[in-house]
């Protein structure tokens, strides 16, 4: 998930930074107040409680681990490879350890609480050192964006396959295997502050170099999570440092052993915590993501029907225009010749006369039918202006006094909703022409922050919009045209005293913005 802009960008960078150096402060003073404690800081006998550690530890590792490889085969970014590599080299050591607890062996594999060996020690204390150093090479060749210099294939299996078989050499030379300074404080009543020795200094300084590569990358994680804005880099730059955290303590205290718990575990625990939520954190943002993107998706679908829609408007406005028009027109020449020819009689010179009447108000619904479908949100041409061009073409062909009125620019509709409200002024009108008697009538455009409103007013007849018959059809048309594009219609009529037509659209988005 990526910031969308900087304000927040840099409020979350404020706050991980924040989140990291409560973080270090508090492991630090827990940290001083365990190592100087007058014993041991261990729970002996807590076989379920250890096993519970690690089955999580594997679980939660092998979800890194594939989430991290789907990540690597979506973006081909070196890190998440690395990343997938390390979670999968850790989760196999971690299956190996409790596989032998499981199976009741580990007396012969250094894991018993009663006499810990050193094989699991150095296991551990390699398996760290891998993880640590796979993650820093992932991290720093991310940011170079360099390619990974081997197969897919063994980057991801190598170091794990690696470390099992390194595993099982130690297994199998545990009894000459160098003692580890510090394994021996196994005893509960024993001291804090161990003495120090060349071999017991050379080992703390390896422990302590892991802990700086650990350090090294939690700060190119952060790193990734500025250039990058994934969340689930922000929670592992912050478990990397309880991770480091741990190696200390586990250079103090180096006990690996079935049915014992110790700090080590604990912090193993945080980290593995922190994990999961970055997990959840992860799939939260990719869901967010996924919805915004369901959401653009079916804004270009509108998008889409829209366009297809005035497109074949655009096509029938056409066909209409040379085609049915031009007929209407040529029929209209020839009734006009018909009605001036003196050999008809009275009774075929009126009936002609009609004709002529219904050609020319057939030229004139297909001239509107043309206008209507020829409303396009691209074109320079706004509503008003269509409005304006209208009301002057039905005023020219019927000598009827009608005006245009705008208070202020109407905010730009769906190409829809501006071909239907056309289609309801264009039906007000006729109905004004056909059976107001009026000698005025007015349309009025005007914005009020998201609504749009246009009216028809005439000062005609008027009429009981209640009365109405069921089987006319203008009224109730227009409010269907109304009804299909979120309109609202109100009629407003007095005998004597005129009609008013208002339609009004609320706009929450405008086309374009």
């Amino acid at each position: 998930m990526r910031s969308p802009t900087s304000g927040p960008a840099d409020r979350q960078l404020a706050r991980l930074d924040a989140s990291i150096i409560l973080l270090i402060v508090a492991l630090a003073v827990v940290s001083l107040a365990v190592w100087y404690s007058t014993g041991f800081p261990g729970v002996e006998d807590a076989r379920a409680l250890d096993i519970a550690i690690n089955v999580a530890a594997i679980i939660v590792g092998a979800a890194v681990a594939i989430l991290a490889w789907i990540r690597w085969r979506d973006t081909s970014e070196p890190v998440a490879l690395y990343e997938s590599s390390a979670f999968v080299a850790l989760t196999v050591v971690n299956a190996l350890m409790i596989g032998v607890v499981i199976v009741g062996r580990e007396a012969d594999f250094g894991l018993a609480a009663e006499g810990p060996g050193e094989a699991p020690i150095y296991l551990w204390t390699l398996t760290r050192a891998a993880v640590a150093v796979l993650l820093v090479i992932g991290a720093a060749r991310s940011l170079r964006r360099e390619a990974p210099p081997l197969p897919a294939t063994l980057l991801e299996f190598a170091p794990a396959v690696g470390l099992v078989v390194s595993g099982i050499m130690l297994f199998g030379r545990e009894a000459i295997l160098p003692p580890v300074p510090g394994a021996e404080a196994f005893d509960p009543g024993g001291p804090r502050v161990l003495s120090l020795s060349a071999v017991s200094t050379a080992v703390v300084i390896g422990q302590v170099a892991i802990f700086v590569t650990f350090i090294v990358a939690a700060i190119l994680f952060r790193r990734l999570y500025i250039r990058d804005g994934l969340v689930s880099h922000a929670f592992l730059a912050a478990g990397l440092v309880v991770a480091a955290f741990s190696q200390l303590h586990f250079a103090i205290d180096p006990v690996v052993a079935s049915g014992v718990v110790t700090s080590t575990d604990a912090l193993r625990l945080a980290f593995y915590a922190i994990l999961v939520m970055g997990i959840q954190a992860e799939l939260g943002a990719d869901f967010s993501a996924l919805r915004h993107a369901n959401a653009e998706l079916r804004r270009l679908r509108d998008v889409d029907a829209a366009n297809a829609t005035l497109a074949e408007r655009t096509r029938l406005a056409r066909e209409i225009h040379d085609g049915l028009a031009q007929d209407l027109w040529y029929a209209k020449l020839k009734q006009g010749r018909l009605t001036q020819n003196k050999s008809l009689d009275e009774e075929a010179r009126t009936a002609a006369g009609e004709v002529l009447d219904a050609i020319d108000s057939a030229l004139a619904e297909a001239r509107q039918a043309v206008m209507a479908m020829r409303v396009d949100p691209d074109a320079a041409s706004s509503l008003e202006e269509v409005l304006r061009s209208y009301v002057e073409d039905f005023a020219d062909r019927f000598g009827l006094r009608a005006e245009f009125q705008s208070d202020g620019t109407l905010q730009r509709l769906p190409p829809r909703t501006e071909a239907e409200v056309l289609r309801i002024v264009q039906e007000a009108l006729n109905n004004v022409r056909r059976h107001a008697d009026a000698t005025l009538v007015r349309v009025r455009t005007e914005r009020r922050g998201q609504i749009s409103r246009i009216s028809v007013t005439d000062n005609g007849c008027g009429f009981d919009p209640a009365a109405v018959p069921a089987e006319r059809y203008g009224l109730r048309g227009m409010r269907e045209r109304a009804e299909l594009v979120g309109a609202t219609l109100d009629i407003w009529s007095r005998d004597r005293d005129g009609t008013r037509i208002t339609v009004e659209v609320t706009q929450t988005e405008a086309i374009g913005a």
